[in-house]
């Protein structure tokens, strides 16, 4: 009997062993297939189709391969990161049977990533003509501004947020893809923050710009820096496109909004040193008379560009030699008072040959622009760097010299009056006897009195001042003035020993006279 117990209860155990191990069999199996089904939906999940669609487009997959993603449950509308929709991807690979299959699926043409960029953007930028085509064909926008009528939010938010895709194609150099927008309805004439479209297009993409003009771009607007395209083209030295430009009607002597300066595409030709593009200007009309409202004609920003053959040019065309400022400096003042000028001389040489007045002045005291007489301005300018060769131009051409004071702080008092530039010449002893030679004015007071001039200055000065000039340095005085403004040719042509040509022509080394 205790053996039959033994064996029942032995059974019952083995029982729920068993028992036991099928229930765990059966949560093994069960939880595998949780794990297989997790996975599964995993793999499947939103984000992996979406990634896996948008790869797909990008390696350019069978067709085939795109349609079982679609199947599986990729939205073809569907963001992938970013706000970047599979039809982005797509083209930017320049897939068009990706394309193709895309929007015959149902994917929005005009959809934005988070930034605003749609397909059409990115054909633009790259430079995607045949995708281009294929996403206007399926009516793609392609001007996002607003117009003035249209006050809905959601237009306001397009045309203030989105970049136009003709300003991307024409930025990038895409000329294609900027004629099919055009020819597709964008306007050739927007407006943005800095300007208008053809103020923003790239001077050196000139195709863009040729082709931005065939289609009605205004070539005379300004940018928000006051410049028209031709007067841009100018100041980057872009003869090519200052062409074309006339060729479509740039208006020459055009000037910006009043709150800029009102230079015209002259100056800025002038400034960018380019004789090319200056005689392009001038051949076509551009005027070379000081602008409205403007202080500088094109003749004094060429004197202050320090550019001698630019002002030989403009003389040439008949630049007035003699126009002033706007606080009445004429050009040769200008050349003389400017400091830091390289090619001084060479300018005052160019003036002076032309016909400038070396004894010019204004009235009237001005504290940023010359107004006493070119020598005065020149010596009060350059101090201790006095050149022999630019006094010695200025007196040959009939400067006069006064050894009188020039101005007080208020009023002129002898714009030719050089005393107080004296104390400069210490060091240039020939300097000082070519201005005394030249001399017809002294005031023996303001020289005795003034405490700059070294002792030996002031005696010389005083010994000339109260003594009679001699009749030859009177006579050479009056020829000097007499023989203008051919002084240099008609000493030339005088039947006269060298000698005496070179004394007339006030080269004392060359002459054996003193004052």
């Amino acid at each position: 009997m205790e053996d039959d117990g033994a064996r029942t209860e032995l059974g019952n155990d083995q029982e729920s062993n068993v028992d036991a191990s099928a229930d765990g069999n059966s949560q093994t199996s069960e939880a595998k297939k949780t794990a297989e089904e997790k996975k599964r939906e995993e793999l499947f999940s939103r984000e992996n189709l979406q990634r896996l669609l948008a790869d797909a487009l990008t390696y350019m997959s069978p067709v085939k391969d795109l349609t079982t993603i679609v199947k599986c449950g990729a939205d073809v509308n569907g963001s992938v990161k970013r706000g970047l929709r599979p039809l982005h991807y797509a083209v930017y690979s320049g897939y068009l049977d990706g394309i193709t299959f895309l929007l015959e699926h149902g994917a929005d043409v005009n959809a934005p990533d988070d930034i605003g960029y749609r397909p059409v953007h990115l054909c633009a930028r790259k430079g995607q003509l045949e995708p281009l085509k294929i996403l206007i064909e399926h009516g793609a926008k392609v001007d996002f501004f607003v117009d003035e009528d249209d006050n809905s939010e959601e237009s306001r938010r397009l045309g203030y947020l989105t970049i136009e895709p003709l300003n991307m194609a024409l930025e990038n150099n895409h000329e294609e893809c900027a004629r099919l927008l055009l020819a597709s309805g964008a306007k050739p004439n927007h407006h943005y923050f800095l300007g208008y479209e053809i103020n923003l297009v790239p001077l050196e993409n000139l195709e863009c710009l040729k082709t931005l003009l065939e289609f009605g771009a205004d070539p005379n607007v300004f940018s928000r820096c006051g410049l028209s395209p031709l007067m841009k083209a100018c100041r980057q030295h872009n003869i090519r496109a200052v062409r074309l430009l006339l060729e479509s009607g740039a208006d020459l002597n055009i000037q910006p909004p009043s709150r800029f300066e009102q230079k015209t595409a002259i100056h800025y030709a002038v400034m960018s040193g380019s004789t090319g593009i200056t005689n392009a200007l001038l051949r076509k009309g551009a005027l070379l008379a000081r602008p409205p409202g403007y202080r500088y004609s094109a003749l004094h920003t060429a004197i202050s560009s320090d550019n001698p053959d630019m002002c030989e040019l403009l003389l040439r065309w008949d630049a007035r030699v003699d126009e002033v400022t706007d606080e009445n400096a004429t050009p040769l003042q200008l050349a003389c008072a400017t400091p830091g000028l390289k090619n001084r001389l060479k300018i005052i040489q160019v003036l002076l040959k032309h016909g400038a007045n070396p004894n010019a002045n204004s009235p009237f005291v001005s504290y940023s622009s010359p107004f006493l007489a070119p020598l005065t301005e020149y010596l009060r300018c350059v101090t201790d760097e006095v050149e022999y060769d630019v006094v010695h131009a200025l007196i040959v051409f009939g400067s006069k010299v006064h050894f009188r004071a020039a101005s007080t702080s208020s009023r002129a008092k002898d714009p030719h009056g050089i005393l107080h530039c004296v104390q400069y010449l210490k060091d240039k002893p020939e300097v000082l006897h070519l201005l005394i030679e030249a001399a017809t004015g002294f005031d023996v007071d303001s020289i005795s009195a003034y405490s700059s001039l070294s002792l030996e200055q002031k005696d010389i000065l005083l010994s000339v001042a109260t003594g009679p000039r001699s009749l030859r340095t009177i006579i050479h005085l009056f020829l000097r003035d007499y023989l203008q403004p051919k002084f240099i040719e008609n000493v030339a042509g005088m039947p006269l020993p060298d000698i005496v040509k070179h004394y007339l022509m006030f080269h004392p080394s060359k002459s054996n006279v003193t004052v």
